[in-house]
């Protein structure tokens, strides 16, 4: 009888122990919640970042840059298609793909003249980290757009045409924001405004 004791109190504490294990193991194999990157924030529609980075724009002479043909391809069917005019008030029409609610990334669009990308950007869908006022005055005209992006992170929006890029960072939660200037990729003006509502 105490035999039998034994072997059936070995047997629950084997038990107990396996099971122990078994959640411990299941916990470490339980992945924390992870917020989605600027860099993957297109991926609930299918479109990445790498596809976003992969569309080239022209010059004004229309020399190089993505056809119509490849970006629907790369990005698939617009959401939203309109008219838009350019500087020089020739036609152009303004291509628009929504992302996910969910997505960090509002929209992303491209402008599109004679089968040709002239203009690419997009804007975020909450606002972005904010950047003191004193920290854009900080920076210098001449750096690189890269170190900016470097030293700021991802801008809430962005649009880049024909060796301009603009960069858009919200400074304070009342709506003040800078939009960057840089030619040629480098920094040279700064415009201090307030955000739409």
């Amino acid at each position: 009888m105490k035999k039998l004791l034994k072997i059936t109190l070995a047997t629950f504490a084997c038990l107990f122990i396996l099971s122990a294990c078994g959640k411990q193991q299941s916990n470490e194999n339980k992945k924390p919640l992870q917020v989605p990157s600027l860099a993957s924030a297109f991926d609930t529609s299918g479109i990445s970042l790498q596809k976003y980075d992969n569309i080239k724009v022209s010059s004004n002479q229309l020399k190089g840059g993505s056809s119509k043909d490849s970006i629907m391809k790369n990005l698939g069917k617009p959401y939203h298609i309109s008219d838009t005019k350019l500087t020089n008030n020739q036609n152009a029409k303004e291509y628009n793909w929504k992302l996910g609610n969910d997505a960090k990334i509002k929209y992303i669009f491209a402008i599109i003249y004679k089968d040709k990308i002239l203009s690419k950007g997009y804007q975020q869908n909450t606002s972005s980290k904010l950047i003191k006022k004193q920290t854009i005055n900080n920076l210098k005209n001449g750096i690189s757009y890269n170190n900016v992006i470097n030293k700021l992170g991802s801008p809430l929006a962005e649009q880049i045409s024909d060796g301009i890029q603009f960069l858009t960072y919200q400074n304070d939660k009342n709506g003040n924001a800078v939009n960057l200037t840089f030619k040629n990729s480098n920094l040279s003006g700064k415009n201090f405004t307030k955000l739409n509502k």
